[in-house]
């Protein structure tokens, strides 16, 4: 992976990736003082999810007084989907049909982050439209909402 360089990084700011903070460490008024970290690595099992664990041996305390988090998306809750028994994938989405996003449980649909992953919330406001087409369709015999070919959804 190539990362660019800044001014900061030129001024002596140093990058430090496969990191995880265990524990925030503040003083007697709650204010931030420093962190707890260690170093992780990806550890990947054929045919499940990979799972990031902690590299024995690596904890550092790093000294702190604001801390910004930059979280990414690591995949839906999946309580739910275990409690009904749904199919998941080894990124933990929900599998479903492309066509029409029935699950392997009959009278269950998914749609948006919950089946394609992390996306744009225009993909999850269409799949939501789609997904309503086919569930009305479900349970009424028919449906008259409109689909993404029909002209009346735009295409993402």
């Amino acid at each position: 992976m190539r990362l660019r360089t800044s001014s900061s990084h030129k001024e002596g700011a140093e990058r430090f990736f496969s990191i995880s903070t265990k524990k925030f460490i503040g003083d007697e008024e709650g204010n931030l003082k420093g962190l707890i970290t260690s170093e992780v690595e990806w550890v990947t099992v054929p045919g499940q999810r990979p799972q990031l664990k902690e590299v024995e041996g690596t904890e550092k305390e790093w000294k702190c007084e604001l801390a910004l988090l930059a979280l990414g998306f690591t995949g839906s809750e999946n309580t739910v989907a275990e409690q009904l028994g749904l199919e998941m994938d080894n990124r933990t989405n929900i599998k479903a049909s492309e066509i029409d996003y029935k699950t392997n449980i009959p009278g269950v649909f998914v749609a948006g982050d919950q089946r394609r992953g992390q996306s744009l919330i225009v993909w999850a406001i269409s799949e939501g439209r789609q997904a309503a087409h086919h569930v009305d369709k479900y349970l009424m015999g028919e449906s008259a909402l409109p689909l993404k070919g029909d002209g009346d959804l735009p295409r993402v």
